[in-house]
Protein backbone atom coordinates (compact mmCIF):
# COMPACT_ATOMS: atom_id res chain seq x y z
CA UNK A 1 0.00 0.00 0.00
CA UNK A 2 1.11 3.18 -1.14
CA UNK A 3 2.04 5.57 2.14
CA UNK A 4 0.74 9.13 2.60
CA UNK A 5 3.27 11.52 3.27
CA UNK A 6 1.46 14.25 3.71
CA UNK A 7 -0.49 15.72 6.85
CA UNK A 8 -3.71 13.83 6.92
CA UNK A 9 -6.21 14.32 9.46
CA UNK A 10 -7.23 11.15 11.62
CA UNK A 11 -9.56 12.72 14.41
CA UNK A 12 -10.90 9.19 15.44
CA UNK A 13 -7.43 7.48 15.42
CA UNK A 14 -5.84 10.09 17.34
CA UNK A 15 -8.95 10.42 20.16
CA UNK A 16 -8.84 6.31 20.34
CA UNK A 17 -4.78 6.75 20.31
CA UNK A 18 -4.64 8.63 22.89
CA UNK A 19 -7.61 6.82 25.19
CA UNK A 20 -5.39 3.36 24.83
CA UNK A 21 -2.93 2.49 27.28
CA UNK A 22 -4.47 3.14 30.76
CA UNK A 23 -6.28 0.86 33.53
CA UNK A 24 -9.20 0.17 32.12
CA UNK A 25 -12.04 -0.93 34.45
CA UNK A 26 -14.46 -0.23 32.32
CA UNK A 27 -16.09 -2.03 28.72
CA UNK A 28 -15.26 -3.59 26.65
CA UNK A 29 -14.39 -6.81 28.54
CA UNK A 30 -10.91 -7.63 26.25
CA UNK A 31 -9.71 -4.44 28.09
CA UNK A 32 -7.24 -3.51 25.25
CA UNK A 33 -5.78 -7.01 25.09
CA UNK A 34 -6.42 -9.63 22.05
CA UNK A 35 -7.42 -13.31 23.21
CA UNK A 36 -5.52 -15.08 20.70
CA UNK A 37 -3.02 -12.29 19.82
CA UNK A 38 -3.20 -8.85 17.57
CA UNK A 39 -4.73 -9.64 14.33
CA UNK A 40 -5.01 -7.45 11.21
CA UNK A 41 -8.57 -6.76 11.54
CA UNK A 42 -8.59 -4.99 7.34
CA UNK A 43 -7.10 -8.01 6.69
CA UNK A 44 -10.26 -10.09 7.85
CA UNK A 45 -13.01 -8.05 7.14
CA UNK A 46 -14.81 -9.46 4.39
CA UNK A 47 -19.15 -9.98 3.39
CA UNK A 48 -21.00 -12.94 2.60
CA UNK A 49 -19.26 -14.81 -0.16
CA UNK A 50 -19.24 -18.35 -1.27
CA UNK A 51 -16.31 -19.35 0.67
CA UNK A 52 -18.06 -17.46 3.96
CA UNK A 53 -21.27 -17.59 5.50
CA UNK A 54 -24.50 -15.40 6.12
CA UNK A 55 -25.24 -14.76 9.65
CA UNK A 56 -29.05 -14.97 8.87
CA UNK A 57 -28.96 -18.63 6.61
CA UNK A 58 -25.82 -19.94 8.22
CA UNK A 59 -24.08 -23.05 6.78
CA UNK A 60 -20.69 -22.89 7.41
CA UNK A 61 -18.63 -21.29 9.85
CA UNK A 62 -21.19 -19.09 11.53
CA UNK A 63 -22.96 -22.33 12.02
CA UNK A 64 -21.03 -23.67 14.08
CA UNK A 65 -19.47 -20.92 16.10
CA UNK A 66 -23.07 -20.26 17.17
CA UNK A 67 -23.74 -24.18 17.98
CA UNK A 68 -20.42 -24.16 19.79
CA UNK A 69 -21.50 -21.18 21.65
CA UNK A 70 -24.92 -22.80 22.35
CA UNK A 71 -23.39 -26.07 24.16
CA UNK A 72 -21.67 -23.30 26.23
CA UNK A 73 -24.30 -21.62 27.64
CA UNK A 74 -26.07 -24.35 28.23
CA UNK A 75 -28.91 -23.09 25.14
CA UNK A 76 -31.21 -25.02 22.49
CA UNK A 77 -30.15 -22.15 19.64
CA UNK A 78 -27.48 -19.04 20.13
CA UNK A 79 -27.98 -16.49 17.95
CA UNK A 80 -25.17 -14.18 17.29
CA UNK A 81 -26.09 -10.42 17.31
CA UNK A 82 -24.26 -7.09 16.15
CA UNK A 83 -26.24 -4.52 17.27
CA UNK A 84 -25.85 -5.16 20.93
CA UNK A 85 -27.89 -6.30 23.60
CA UNK A 86 -30.64 -3.98 22.01
CA UNK A 87 -31.51 -5.82 19.44
CA UNK A 88 -31.92 -9.08 21.58
CA UNK A 89 -34.12 -7.55 23.90
CA UNK A 90 -36.26 -6.12 21.10
CA UNK A 91 -36.16 -9.60 19.52
CA UNK A 92 -37.22 -11.20 23.26
CA UNK A 93 -40.00 -9.03 23.61
CA UNK A 94 -41.77 -9.47 20.90
CA UNK A 95 -40.72 -13.14 20.46
CA UNK A 96 -44.48 -14.18 22.58
CA UNK A 97 -46.14 -11.10 22.41
CA UNK A 98 -48.20 -9.69 19.93
CA UNK A 99 -49.91 -6.22 18.82
CA UNK A 100 -52.39 -5.27 22.02
CA UNK A 101 -50.85 -7.91 24.68
CA UNK A 102 -48.99 -7.12 28.25
CA UNK A 103 -45.56 -7.03 28.73
CA UNK A 104 -44.13 -6.83 32.71
CA UNK A 105 -40.98 -4.65 32.56
CA UNK A 106 -39.07 -3.71 35.79
CA UNK A 107 -39.37 0.22 36.38
CA UNK A 108 -35.47 -0.13 35.66
CA UNK A 109 -35.39 -1.97 32.46
CA UNK A 110 -32.93 -0.89 29.94
CA UNK A 111 -34.31 1.73 27.42
CA UNK A 112 -34.44 -0.83 24.89
CA UNK A 113 -37.35 -2.40 26.73
CA UNK A 114 -39.50 0.46 26.04
CA UNK A 115 -38.23 0.73 22.57
CA UNK A 116 -39.52 -2.68 21.63
CA UNK A 117 -42.95 -2.55 23.03
CA UNK A 118 -42.66 0.93 21.36
CA UNK A 119 -42.18 -0.99 17.92
CA UNK A 120 -44.42 -3.96 18.94
CA UNK A 121 -47.01 -2.02 20.37
CA UNK A 122 -47.38 -3.69 23.59
CA UNK A 123 -49.34 -2.86 26.50
CA UNK A 124 -46.32 -1.82 29.25
CA UNK A 125 -46.86 -3.00 33.07
CA UNK A 126 -44.33 -1.79 35.38
CA UNK A 127 -43.11 -4.23 37.97
CA UNK A 128 -41.52 -1.26 40.75
CA UNK A 129 -37.93 -0.84 42.04
CA UNK A 130 -37.03 -1.08 46.08
CA UNK A 131 -34.61 1.88 47.02
CA UNK A 132 -32.39 1.73 49.50
CA UNK A 133 -31.36 4.81 51.63
CA UNK A 134 -28.17 5.22 50.03
CA UNK A 135 -29.72 5.43 46.75
CA UNK A 136 -29.26 1.18 45.25
CA UNK A 137 -32.43 0.40 43.84
CA UNK A 138 -33.16 -3.72 43.36
CA UNK A 139 -36.31 -5.36 42.29
CA UNK A 140 -37.91 -7.97 44.76
CA UNK A 141 -38.72 -11.40 44.24
CA UNK A 142 -42.43 -10.51 45.74
CA UNK A 143 -42.68 -7.41 44.06
CA UNK A 144 -42.39 -9.64 40.38
CA UNK A 145 -44.90 -12.30 41.88
CA UNK A 146 -47.25 -9.57 42.63
CA UNK A 147 -46.97 -8.35 39.38
CA UNK A 148 -47.97 -11.47 37.95
CA UNK A 149 -50.64 -11.97 39.57
CA UNK A 150 -51.90 -8.56 39.15
CA UNK A 151 -51.58 -9.01 34.98
CA UNK A 152 -51.95 -12.98 34.64
CA UNK A 153 -52.96 -11.69 31.09
CA UNK A 154 -49.30 -10.82 30.46
CA UNK A 155 -47.59 -12.82 27.41
CA UNK A 156 -44.17 -12.28 28.61
CA UNK A 157 -42.15 -11.23 31.44
CA UNK A 158 -38.74 -8.90 31.55
CA UNK A 159 -36.23 -9.24 34.20
CA UNK A 160 -33.01 -7.47 34.52
CA UNK A 161 -30.19 -9.72 36.17
CA UNK A 162 -27.62 -8.90 36.71
CA UNK A 163 -27.89 -5.02 37.33
CA UNK A 164 -25.35 -2.31 36.81
CA UNK A 165 -23.96 -2.87 40.03
CA UNK A 166 -23.64 -6.66 40.34
CA UNK A 167 -26.85 -7.16 42.24
CA UNK A 168 -27.99 -11.13 41.09
CA UNK A 169 -31.81 -11.64 41.88
CA UNK A 170 -33.27 -15.24 42.52
CA UNK A 171 -35.54 -16.43 39.38
CA UNK A 172 -36.37 -19.56 40.04
CA UNK A 173 -39.78 -18.97 41.80
CA UNK A 174 -40.91 -16.08 39.87
CA UNK A 175 -39.66 -18.55 36.40
CA UNK A 176 -42.02 -21.51 37.65
CA UNK A 177 -44.64 -19.46 38.76
CA UNK A 178 -44.71 -17.51 35.36
CA UNK A 179 -44.60 -20.75 33.34
CA UNK A 180 -47.58 -22.30 35.28
CA UNK A 181 -49.66 -18.83 33.94
CA UNK A 182 -48.19 -19.70 30.57
CA UNK A 183 -46.06 -16.19 31.04
CA UNK A 184 -42.65 -16.66 28.97
CA UNK A 185 -39.87 -15.11 30.62
CA UNK A 186 -36.85 -13.36 28.88
CA UNK A 187 -33.85 -11.98 30.69
CA UNK A 188 -31.63 -9.01 30.15
CA UNK A 189 -28.42 -10.66 31.28
CA UNK A 190 -26.56 -8.14 29.47
CA UNK A 191 -24.12 -7.95 32.16
CA UNK A 192 -23.83 -11.65 32.57
CA UNK A 193 -22.11 -13.11 29.57
CA UNK A 194 -19.49 -14.15 31.86
CA UNK A 195 -21.72 -16.04 33.97
CA UNK A 196 -21.55 -19.63 31.86
CA UNK A 197 -17.58 -20.11 33.31
CA UNK A 198 -18.09 -17.99 37.08
CA UNK A 199 -18.85 -20.93 39.55
CA UNK A 200 -21.71 -20.17 42.47
CA UNK A 201 -23.75 -17.94 39.99
CA UNK A 202 -25.90 -19.73 38.22
CA UNK A 203 -26.67 -17.81 34.35
CA UNK A 204 -30.49 -17.14 33.47
CA UNK A 205 -30.39 -20.02 31.17
CA UNK A 206 -29.52 -22.41 34.26
CA UNK A 207 -32.72 -21.36 36.34
CA UNK A 208 -35.08 -21.79 33.17
CA UNK A 209 -35.30 -18.64 31.48
CA UNK A 210 -36.73 -18.87 27.83
CA UNK A 211 -34.72 -16.57 26.42
CA UNK A 212 -31.97 -14.32 27.94
CA UNK A 213 -29.29 -11.89 25.89
CA UNK A 214 -25.95 -11.11 26.80
CA UNK A 215 -23.61 -8.63 26.06
CA UNK A 216 -19.90 -10.25 24.83
CA UNK A 217 -18.50 -6.80 24.77
CA UNK A 218 -19.33 -5.97 28.70
CA UNK A 219 -17.68 -8.64 30.35
CA UNK A 220 -16.08 -10.88 27.68
CA UNK A 221 -13.12 -10.11 25.19
CA UNK A 222 -15.45 -8.76 22.40
CA UNK A 223 -15.77 -6.07 20.37
CA UNK A 224 -17.96 -3.61 21.10
CA UNK A 225 -21.90 -4.22 19.73
CA UNK A 226 -21.06 -7.56 19.85
CA UNK A 227 -24.08 -9.36 22.20
CA UNK A 228 -25.72 -13.07 21.90
CA UNK A 229 -29.19 -13.87 22.08
CA UNK A 230 -29.67 -17.53 23.58
CA UNK A 231 -33.18 -19.91 23.31
CA UNK A 232 -34.39 -22.05 25.79
CA UNK A 233 -36.15 -23.87 22.43
CA UNK A 234 -35.45 -24.32 19.45
CA UNK A 235 -38.66 -24.04 17.96
CA UNK A 236 -38.45 -20.25 18.60
CA UNK A 237 -35.48 -19.87 16.17
CA UNK A 238 -37.69 -19.09 13.07
CA UNK A 239 -39.57 -16.22 14.82
CA UNK A 240 -36.57 -15.16 16.58
CA UNK A 241 -34.31 -14.75 12.90
CA UNK A 242 -37.87 -12.92 11.56
CA UNK A 243 -37.18 -10.28 14.38
CA UNK A 244 -33.56 -9.86 13.68
CA UNK A 245 -33.87 -9.46 10.16
CA UNK A 246 -36.32 -6.72 11.29
CA UNK A 247 -33.82 -4.80 13.84
CA UNK A 248 -30.45 -5.41 12.65
CA UNK A 249 -28.53 -4.52 9.02
CA UNK A 250 -28.57 -6.86 6.30
CA UNK A 251 -24.91 -6.55 6.56
CA UNK A 252 -23.49 -7.68 9.85
CA UNK A 253 -19.91 -7.30 10.45
CA UNK A 254 -17.40 -10.34 10.44
CA UNK A 255 -15.01 -8.95 12.73
CA UNK A 256 -17.98 -8.62 15.34
CA UNK A 257 -18.81 -12.19 15.09
CA UNK A 258 -14.88 -13.13 14.85
CA UNK A 259 -14.72 -11.51 18.73
CA UNK A 260 -17.88 -13.81 19.46
CA UNK A 261 -17.06 -16.91 18.86
CA UNK A 262 -13.32 -15.83 19.97
CA UNK A 263 -14.68 -14.79 23.15
CA UNK A 264 -16.78 -18.24 23.82
CA UNK A 265 -13.14 -19.76 23.06
CA UNK A 266 -10.94 -17.97 25.25
CA UNK A 267 -13.30 -18.65 27.76
CA UNK A 268 -13.69 -21.99 27.31
CA UNK A 269 -10.21 -22.58 27.17
CA UNK A 270 -9.27 -20.26 29.92
CA UNK A 271 -12.17 -18.08 31.30
CA UNK A 272 -13.07 -20.29 34.63
CA UNK A 273 -8.90 -20.15 35.61
CA UNK A 274 -8.61 -16.63 34.90
CA UNK A 275 -11.97 -15.65 36.35
CA UNK A 276 -10.98 -17.56 39.41
CA UNK A 277 -7.81 -15.30 39.90
CA UNK A 278 -9.16 -12.26 38.98
CA UNK A 279 -11.70 -12.69 41.61
CA UNK A 280 -8.77 -13.56 44.15
CA UNK A 281 -7.39 -10.42 43.49
CA UNK A 282 -10.55 -8.60 43.80
CA UNK A 283 -11.51 -9.94 47.23
CA UNK A 284 -7.73 -8.89 48.58
CA UNK A 285 -8.31 -5.59 47.75
CA UNK A 286 -11.78 -5.65 49.26
CA UNK A 287 -10.25 -6.63 52.10
CA UNK A 288 -7.84 -3.59 52.16
CA UNK A 289 -10.47 -1.35 51.57
CA UNK A 290 -11.75 -0.11 55.57
CA UNK A 291 -7.59 -0.01 56.02
CA UNK A 292 -7.73 2.81 53.54
CA UNK A 293 -10.84 4.35 54.22
CA UNK A 294 -13.44 2.76 51.81
CA UNK A 295 -16.11 0.77 51.72
CA UNK A 296 -16.70 -2.66 49.86
CA UNK A 297 -20.79 -1.73 48.76
CA UNK A 298 -21.80 -5.64 48.03
CA UNK A 299 -20.49 -6.13 51.76
CA UNK A 300 -22.90 -3.66 53.14
CA UNK A 301 -25.92 -4.38 50.79
CA UNK A 302 -25.63 -8.14 51.90
CA UNK A 303 -25.71 -7.35 55.31
CA UNK A 304 -29.02 -5.00 55.16
CA UNK A 305 -30.73 -6.85 52.55
CA UNK A 306 -33.07 -9.52 53.07
CA UNK A 307 -31.51 -12.77 53.09
CA UNK A 308 -32.09 -14.72 49.67
CA UNK A 309 -33.08 -11.25 48.08
CA UNK A 310 -29.92 -10.78 45.85
CA UNK A 311 -26.83 -12.24 45.26
CA UNK A 312 -23.88 -10.52 44.38
CA UNK A 313 -21.29 -11.14 41.22
CA UNK A 314 -17.60 -10.88 42.59
CA UNK A 315 -16.66 -9.13 39.14
CA UNK A 316 -18.08 -6.54 39.56
CA UNK A 317 -16.54 -3.94 42.70
CA UNK A 318 -18.26 -1.49 44.29
CA UNK A 319 -16.50 1.00 46.50
CA UNK A 320 -18.02 3.24 48.79
CA UNK A 321 -16.52 6.69 48.61
CA UNK A 322 -16.73 9.10 51.53
CA UNK A 323 -15.34 12.10 49.48
CA UNK A 324 -18.28 11.34 47.00
CA UNK A 325 -17.94 8.87 43.78
CA UNK A 326 -17.72 11.85 41.39
CA UNK A 327 -15.03 13.04 43.38
CA UNK A 328 -13.01 9.47 43.69
CA UNK A 329 -13.68 8.86 40.04
CA UNK A 330 -11.89 11.68 38.91
CA UNK A 331 -8.97 11.40 41.37
CA UNK A 332 -8.41 7.95 39.62
CA UNK A 333 -8.93 9.04 36.17
CA UNK A 334 -6.15 11.86 36.93
CA UNK A 335 -3.82 8.74 37.70
CA UNK A 336 -4.76 7.05 34.50
CA UNK A 337 -7.61 4.68 35.91
CA UNK A 338 -11.06 5.02 34.25
CA UNK A 339 -14.22 3.05 36.01
CA UNK A 340 -17.32 2.30 34.30
CA UNK A 341 -19.54 4.46 36.02
CA UNK A 342 -20.14 6.67 39.37
CA UNK A 343 -23.03 7.60 41.43
CA UNK A 344 -22.97 10.37 44.27
CA UNK A 345 -21.54 7.76 46.66
CA UNK A 346 -19.65 5.31 44.95
CA UNK A 347 -18.07 3.72 41.75
CA UNK A 348 -18.42 1.19 39.88
CA UNK A 349 -15.62 -1.16 38.40
CA UNK A 350 -15.92 -3.50 35.98
CA UNK A 351 -13.79 -7.30 35.99
CA UNK A 352 -13.05 -8.98 33.74
CA UNK A 353 -11.04 -12.30 32.79
CA UNK A 354 -8.24 -9.92 30.73
CA UNK A 355 -7.51 -8.32 33.92
CA UNK A 356 -3.79 -8.63 35.19
CA UNK A 357 -2.47 -8.55 38.97
CA UNK A 358 -0.97 -5.18 37.94
CA UNK A 359 -4.28 -3.62 37.39
CA UNK A 360 -5.14 -4.31 40.54
CA UNK A 361 -1.67 -3.03 42.04
CA UNK A 362 -2.33 0.23 40.52
CA UNK A 363 -5.42 0.67 41.73
CA UNK A 364 -4.43 -0.62 45.20
CA UNK A 365 -1.81 2.35 45.07
CA UNK A 366 -3.64 4.91 43.46
CA UNK A 367 -6.27 4.14 46.42
CA UNK A 368 -3.26 4.38 49.05
CA UNK A 369 -2.69 8.03 47.21
CA UNK A 370 -5.66 9.09 47.81
CA UNK A 371 -7.03 8.85 51.66
CA UNK A 372 -10.63 10.15 51.17
CA UNK A 373 -12.06 13.28 52.68
CA UNK A 374 -15.25 12.60 53.80
CA UNK A 375 -17.54 15.01 52.16
CA UNK A 376 -21.11 15.93 53.28
CA UNK A 377 -23.26 14.21 50.90
CA UNK A 378 -26.61 15.72 49.86
CA UNK A 379 -29.62 13.32 51.07
CA UNK A 380 -30.86 10.83 48.54
CA UNK A 381 -34.33 12.10 47.79
CA UNK A 382 -37.42 10.10 48.21
CA UNK A 383 -38.36 7.82 45.29
CA UNK A 384 -41.16 8.98 43.71
CA UNK A 385 -44.50 6.95 43.10
CA UNK A 386 -45.19 5.79 39.73
CA UNK A 387 -46.69 8.44 37.47
CA UNK A 388 -50.19 8.06 35.77
CA UNK A 389 -50.61 6.33 32.93
CA UNK A 390 -52.52 8.22 30.45
CA UNK A 391 -51.85 6.56 27.55
CA UNK A 392 -49.97 3.39 26.22
CA UNK A 393 -46.80 4.20 25.18
CA UNK A 394 -46.70 3.27 21.60
CA UNK A 395 -49.89 5.92 20.99
CA UNK A 396 -47.56 8.17 22.70
CA UNK A 397 -44.36 7.51 21.12
CA UNK A 398 -46.17 7.66 17.83
CA UNK A 399 -48.28 10.93 18.54
CA UNK A 400 -47.49 14.58 17.05
CA UNK A 401 -45.32 15.64 20.01
CA UNK A 402 -43.75 19.25 20.92
CA UNK A 403 -41.57 20.45 23.41
CA UNK A 404 -42.50 22.09 26.79
CA UNK A 405 -40.25 23.89 29.34
CA UNK A 406 -40.10 22.21 32.92
CA UNK A 407 -41.87 24.65 33.94
CA UNK A 408 -45.00 24.46 32.23
CA UNK A 409 -44.49 20.05 31.53
CA UNK A 410 -46.88 19.40 34.47
CA UNK A 411 -49.79 17.94 33.64
CA UNK A 412 -48.55 16.89 30.18
CA UNK A 413 -48.47 13.43 28.44
CA UNK A 414 -44.82 12.41 28.17
CA UNK A 415 -44.13 11.29 24.60
CA UNK A 416 -40.80 9.87 25.59
CA UNK A 417 -38.44 8.60 28.37
CA UNK A 418 -37.20 10.87 30.65
CA UNK A 419 -34.99 10.59 34.15
CA UNK A 420 -31.82 11.30 36.00
CA UNK A 421 -28.26 8.98 35.70
CA UNK A 422 -27.44 8.00 37.87
CA UNK A 423 -29.81 5.79 38.78
CA UNK A 424 -30.44 5.71 35.02
CA UNK A 425 -34.23 4.72 36.25
CA UNK A 426 -37.05 7.22 34.20
CA UNK A 427 -38.99 9.52 36.22
CA UNK A 428 -41.65 9.53 33.54
CA UNK A 429 -42.28 7.00 30.84
CA UNK A 430 -44.45 7.68 27.19
CA UNK A 431 -48.15 7.54 28.03
CA UNK A 432 -47.35 9.06 31.61
CA UNK A 433 -48.37 12.25 33.27
CA UNK A 434 -45.28 14.28 33.96
CA UNK A 435 -45.87 15.36 37.85
CA UNK A 436 -45.04 18.14 39.56
CA UNK A 437 -42.21 16.58 40.94
CA UNK A 438 -40.76 14.65 37.58
CA UNK A 439 -40.71 18.68 36.21
CA UNK A 440 -38.95 20.07 39.48
CA UNK A 441 -36.57 17.50 40.24
CA UNK A 442 -35.63 17.53 36.00
CA UNK A 443 -35.48 20.85 35.92
CA UNK A 444 -33.00 21.00 39.26
CA UNK A 445 -30.53 18.30 37.74
CA UNK A 446 -27.25 19.21 35.88
CA UNK A 447 -27.95 18.83 32.22
CA UNK A 448 -25.47 16.10 32.05
CA UNK A 449 -27.37 14.06 34.77
CA UNK A 450 -30.66 14.19 32.71
CA UNK A 451 -31.65 11.37 29.82
CA UNK A 452 -34.62 11.85 27.34
CA UNK A 453 -35.10 15.70 27.68
CA UNK A 454 -34.08 18.46 25.14
CA UNK A 455 -32.61 21.76 26.50
CA UNK A 456 -34.49 22.66 29.50
CA UNK A 457 -37.56 20.96 28.32
CA UNK A 458 -39.14 17.24 27.73
CA UNK A 459 -40.74 16.20 25.07
CA UNK A 460 -44.76 15.70 25.36
CA UNK A 461 -47.76 14.59 23.14
CA UNK A 462 -48.70 17.76 21.59
CA UNK A 463 -51.57 19.28 22.95
CA UNK A 464 -51.59 17.25 26.50
CA UNK A 465 -52.50 18.66 29.22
Amino acid sequence: MERIAEAIERPVYDMLATAGGRRAFHMPGHKGRAPFGSLDLYALDTTELPNTDDLYAPEGGLLRAQRLYAEAAGAAETLFLHGGATAGIHAMLQLWAREGEVALLPRNAHLSAVNACILGGLRVRWIPVTWRADGYGYVREADVLAALAAYPEARVLLLTRPDYYGGCMPLEAIIQRAHSMGVRVAVDEAHGAHLPWLAGLPSAGECGADAWVQSVHKTLPGFTASAVLHLRRAADRGRAMTLLRREQTSSPSFLLMLGIDDARAFMQARGAKRLRRVIGWAEELRALLPSLGYGDAHRAWRRDIVSGQLAFDPTRLVIDAPQGGEALAEELRSRGIDVEMNDARRVVLILTAMDEAEDFLVLRRALESLPPQKAELPPMPEPPALPPRRMEVRAAAMAATETAPFAAAAGRIAAAAAGLYPPGVPLVCPGEEITAETARRLAEAEPRRRFGTEGDGIVCVKGSA
